[in-house]
């Protein structure tokens, strides 16, 4: 667009800083454009060339915008304006009317835009359109209310913006959207004349004036593609250098083009209150307590939930710095990292909607969020929501620059930094034995327990490496894998992770075996665990002089592998290694097995696995020769990624193994506080220490505590209230508003529609393979007495604890958990077919039903 027109009256956008003559929306562009914003380029109108056209167009009374559009241009206009645009491009023109975007009257809407102009017939057309839209029914009604009459009018024709967003940004959004002074951006795709309009319902997104973090993002379209954060930090940046030049809360339009190029099309003050948006109600938070329900399974004591609700809020701050978000956004997001679980009925639950807004720190954030609830087995995909401040270029570039390098040295030493994990609580563990532990005052009581935090709070990276790097790798590899090869099935994918070696979870099973072997060649054993139930035999092994020998080995068993049994996080459960009948059930009933060593399993799945890696790289790259170089085909790099998936899963179990180990050594330190106290008369017994949170117990052993004597009250309403919650059931998800609860009420959550009996059960396939089989329902590892050899076990949600029993089941079908779930992993490792994430599994199936279970399509029929 040429800026040089040679008519009196039409001038360059840059020069119409008189809003009395060019319009206060001409003059508003014209300061920006001085003032080094982006604006797009264009000539102006003045106020002489309407007032010429009406005269010549003579026109008046009701018919005056009809004559004015049927009136042509000046001919020397009509020249002008020809030699001043780009005949090929797009224009927009739109009005300038005086007294129009005044701090009085914003004259939104009223005025005509029009858009998508192209050579000069349709601009004389756009031009007497807009000067015609002064007296349209909606403008002549404005001006009636407001008692304002336009009589003079300038129009502006501009280069019209490619966009690929565009939308309006309030400095001020309404009273009411926060609690705290707040920016609102409203936005769409493409041109911006549909959300004028109000013809869709845009994305919204709500920026805190205070610091410039981000509140909410909320997208109403799936298929909308997002702004991106360092797009609306720019934005913000420029509306808030806006703000500063006019001296007001300001009204701005804006584009975003193809390139990524940020334009400010329109800035007005705010002249009278913005409409409540729908985001002025609550914010509501989603809950979900896939995944943590695997580890905590039932209804948490106030030290369990006090520990891991600290523990996850240094988990992601940790893990955050470790790759190197800047410190400032880490920061600008504590509200967020103190609220990532919660409880509802005395259960644990992710507040899922925090941790999406924590990944949307990191490159890639959307992505992560959807790895994450893969990771998990999470359905829910709550609204965009994250925070962050405002960086300068510099620090955003540093940052661009600074993640992919400290990822890269993270991931080049996560086998070390697993390694060292194990280290530290191997260290702690000989520490705290009980033996130890009976012989320690208060003082070094409270020093194991800080021992505890400072591993848990601060030398947990190591560990949550593994975590991260099995997520990642585990979608990499999946969406690989459907990329190159979209006919593969979810199947294919499993297949190449069943019967990893090494896995740590794989080892107390081999022990126990080994032990079953032992008894089957022993007469004596054996006849002692075929004819008595476990007590009998657990008074043998204690008492006969010749079972000397092998209650030697048992009890190396339990002191090695003693910590892993089915809810080992939850502190209050007593540990095989404290009550050895579980171990001894197992064992009772591994004897009675005729049937394949785990070993000879385990050498089934590697040989199976391998020929489904063998297959997929054939049909990924059919040459042999490319196959055979790496990183030169796509077989090279899919196998590259593969190794890194099995590898990032083998470390993530060992580290698994170390928590289990590092949360029954704080059982143990907790319960030696709790004869400490009880021996002081503080406590009733050892086991009220788990009704005091993490600081009330240290306060009480270091003899800081405000109430000492008022403890043993307190302990005991803590139960009462305790056992309340644990009769509620509260759903698996939960969508409310931040800061409400779930009411308190005993018994099932409202039911949904009544489910078909005979329709099949639907969840995700965590390892192939098509079986029919009796279902074994139960609630946790302990009834494994209850079940079969050849069962398929059916369960709420399982944890390592339950790998022996996996060991003797065909199937597996659980209620709760991803794909990288242990139960899901420790089926694959046996090669049983797996199906997780079948909501109303343990409703619908009854123990001694006949099941169909298809883990390739995630299947589960109940037969009779």
């Amino acid at each position: 667009m040429t800026p040089t027109p040679a008519l009196a009256g039409l001038i360059p956008l840059a020069e119409a800083h008189d809003a009395s003559v060019h319009g206060g929306k001409a003059a508003a562009l014209a300061r920006m454009l001085a003032h080094g914003f982006r604006v797009p380029p264009g000539v102006v109108l003045t106020d002489a060339l309407f007032q010429d056209h009406l005269r010549r167009a003579d026109a008046g009374g009701e018919q005056r915008a009809a004559r004015i559009c049927a009136s042509p241009l000046a001919p020397t206009l009509r020249a002008a304006l020809g030699a001043c645009i780009d005949g090929t491009a797009l224009h927009a023109v739109r009005s300038s009317a005086v007294g129009e975007d005044s701090a009085a009257h914003s004259f939104a809407g009223q005025l005509d835009t029009v858009l998508g102009v192209a050579g000069a017939g349709a601009l004389e057309d756009a031009v007497r359109t807009v000067w015609a839209s002064a007296w349209s029914v909606r403008s002549l009604v404005y001006q009636a209310r407001r008692q304002v009459q336009l009589s003079r009018m300038g129009v502006i024709v501009q280069r019209q913006i490619d966009a690929r967003h565009a939308g309006v940004l309030f400095t001020h959004a309404p009273a009411g959207c926060a609690a705290t002074p707040v920016m609102m951006i409203e936005y769409c795709a493409g041109l911006g004349d549909a959300l004028v309009s109000g013809a869709i319902d845009p994305a919204r997104v709500v920026v805190a004036r205070e610091g410039g973090g981000i509140v909410e993002h909320v997208m109403p379209d799936a298929a909308l593609a997002l702004l991106a954060g360092d797009e609306i930090h720019h934005l913000v940046a420029e509306a808030s250098r806006l703000e500063a030049l006019f001296g007001c809360p300001l009204d701005i339009e804006w584009a975003i083009d193809q390139a990524g190029q940020l334009w400010l099309l329109q800035a007005r003050p705010i002249s009278t209150p913005v409409a409540a948006a729908p985001f002025a109600e609550a914010r509501s938070a989603v809950w979900t307590n896939a995944n943590i329900a695997e580890n905590f399974p039932e209804p948490v004591s106030p030290l369990l939930y006090s520990v891991v609700r600290a523990g996850y809020t240094a988990y992601f701050r940790n893990l955050g710095l470790g790759f190197g978000i800047s410190p400032t956004r880490i920061a600008a997001m504590a509200p967020v990292l103190a609220n990532l679980v919660g409880v509802h009925g005395g259960r644990l639950y992710y507040n899922l909607s925090n941790i999406h807004a924590l990944l949307q720190l990191a490159p890639a954030g959307r992505w992560l969020a959807r790895a994450f609830n893969n990771f998990v087995g999470a359905a829910e995909m709550p609204a965009l929501r994250h925070a962050m401040p405002i960086q300068g270029w510099f620090d955003r570039v540093a940052e661009a620059l600074r993640i992919p390098c400290k990822t890269a040295w993270q991931y080049l030493r996560v086998q070390s930094r697993v390694a060292r994990f194990e280290r530290a609580v191997t260290s702690f563990c000989d520490g705290t034995r009980r033996p130890a532990l009976a012989a320690m005052s208060p003082a070094g009581l409270v020093d194991a327990l800080d021992g505890f935090l400072t591993i848990r709070l601060r030398r947990w990276n190591d560990a949550a490496l593994a975590d991260t790097a099995a997520m990642v790798c585990y979608a990499l590899l999946q969406r690989s894998l459907k990329r190159a090869w979209p006919q593969a099935g979810e199947s294919v994918h499993n297949n190449l992770l069943v019967g990893l070696p090494e896995l740590a979870s794989h080892v107390p099973v081999e022990r126990l075996w080994d032990l079953s072997r032992e008894v089957r060649n022993n007469p004596v054993l054996l006849l002692l665990f075929s004819e008595h139930d476990v007590p009998a035999i657990e008074n043998a092994l204690a008492t006969l002089p010749e079972l000397a020998a092998f209650r030697a080995r048992f009890e190396d068993y339990l002191e090695r592998w003693g910590f892993r049994s089915s809810g080992e996080l939850m502190l209050t459960h007593p540990s095989t290694e404290e009550n050895p009948h579980q171990a001894l059930n197992l064992l009772k009933t591994y004897v009675g097995l005729d049937a394949d060593s785990p070993a000879t399993l385990l050498a089934r799945q590697v040989a199976a696995r391998l020929a489904a890696t063998d297959a997929a790289c054939k049909h990924l790259s059919p040459l042999a020769l490319v196959r055979a170089l790496p990183l030169v085909g796509r077989a090279g790099r899919f196998r590259l990624l593969l190794s890194a998936t099995q590898g990032a899963i083998r470390l993530r179990e060992r580290a698994r193994m170390q928590q289990a180990r590092l949360y029954v050594h704080l059982r143990h330190i907790v319960l030696a506080c709790g004869r400490s106290l009880a021996a002081a008369g503080l406590l009733d017994a050892p086991e009220d220490a788990f009704q005091l949170t993490m600081d009330e117990l240290k306060d009480l052993l270091s003899g800081q505590a405000m109430f000492p004597y008022s403890v043993g009250a307190l302990v005991r309403q803590r139960r009462e209230a305790h056992a309340r919650l644990a009769r509620m059931a509260p759903p698996d998800s939960i969508t409310m508003a931040e800061g409400s609860y779930l009411a308190c009420a005993a018994g099932l959550p409202a039911a949904g529609p009544e489910a078909d009996a005979a329709a099949p059960l639907q969840g995700t396939g965590a390892c192939g393979g098509r079986i029919s089989a009796t279902a074994a329902v139960l609630a946790d590892a302990t009834e494994v007495g209850l079940m079969h050899e050849g069962d398929i076990v059916v369960t709420r949600q399982t944890d390592p604890g339950w790998a022996c029993v996996f060991f003797l089941a065909r199937g597996l079908v659980v209620e709760r958990g991803g794909m990288l779930s242990h139960g899901a992993i420790i089926a694959r490792e046996f090669g049983i077919p797996a199906v997780v994430g079948v909501r109303g599994a343990t409703t619908r199936i009854r123990s001694g039903a006949r099941l169909m279970l298809d883990g390739d399509r995630g299947v589960v029929e109940i037969l009779a």
